[in-house]
């Protein structure tokens, strides 16, 4: 059975709301402002959920579950097991939010040009930008 994880902090300054959430497949981290709307994500890891296709991810949003990973970006950080919320620490600083994993960075999130950059995938796609890249 996979924990579930659920962080929220609150940045007063900038009246933004980070949300750490997860599910059986994935772990996502999403950027709310201050009407508590979605401006970006981040993929932190999957929790060993790998699919094939484009076509199977929709399958999984249509059944209300967070994406799973593509295998095709996946990378030797991308399968994370065992997580729990001890595991995550924030880090967050004017534009710049750190996550980390058992003090890894895994996320980057870039709050002023709202692209997430993510140690778990190999290259660009849906799931953010390699941490790489930034």
């Amino acid at each position: 059975m996979k924990t579930e994880i659920y962080l929220t902090v609150f940045n007063e300054s900038e009246k933004r709301n980070l949300i750490i959430d997860s599910d059986q497949h994935s772990i996502w981290a999403y950027l709310l402002d201050s009407q508590n709307q979605i401006e970006f994500d981040g993929f932190l890891c999957s929790r060993g959920t790998l699919v094939e296709s484009n076509e199977k991810v929709k399958e999984f949003i249509e059944m209300d579950f967070q994406p799973p990973l593509i295998k095709r970006v996946a990378n030797e950080f991308s399968i994370q097991i065992g997580i729990t919320n001890e595991n995550i620490k924030i880090d967050w600083k004017n534009n710049l939010i750190r996550i980390l994993i058992n003090d890894t960075e895994f996320l980057k999130m870039d709050t002023l040009n709202k692209k997430s950059y993510s140690k778990a995938i190999s290259e660009k796609s849906v799931y953010g930008i390699p941490i790489t890249e930034f």
